[in-house]
């Protein structure tokens, strides 16, 4: 959660990865949402994705793309930040690239 103050907060991961065993069980946390604010879910391919040198991409980076481009329509926001990361990637991509953002407008 990036909040419209710059602050971050976070939600611990409560269970295993999603889609892969057929019973799954979680307890569920949550956070409000204020206006605003932008809740990013996303997958280690954001994250993961290294460059050339061997250097991920990072949740720091995701961050601050995300703070970077966070006035734009939802749409715009999210493809311009999957374009940063498809930028900052080696020339062959190694996992898959899930971001879902939700925003909450005034």
């Amino acid at each position: 959660m990036l909040r419209c103050n710059g602050e971050i907060e976070r939600l611990d991961s409560t269970g295993t990865v999603l889609g892969l065993f057929e019973e799954w069980d979680c307890t569920i946390g949550a956070l409000p949402l204020n206006a605003r604010d932008n809740f990013a879910l996303y997958t280690d391919g954001i994250t993961e994705a290294f460059n050339d040198s061997g250097e991920e991409f990072r949740e720091d980076r995701l961050v601050e793309s995300i703070r970077r481009y966070q006035d734009l329509p939802i749409q715009g926001l999210v493809a311009s930040v999957v374009d940063e990361v498809k930028k900052f990637g080696a020339a062959e991509q190694n996992d898959d690239i899930t971001l879902i953002i939700a925003c909450c407008r005034p």
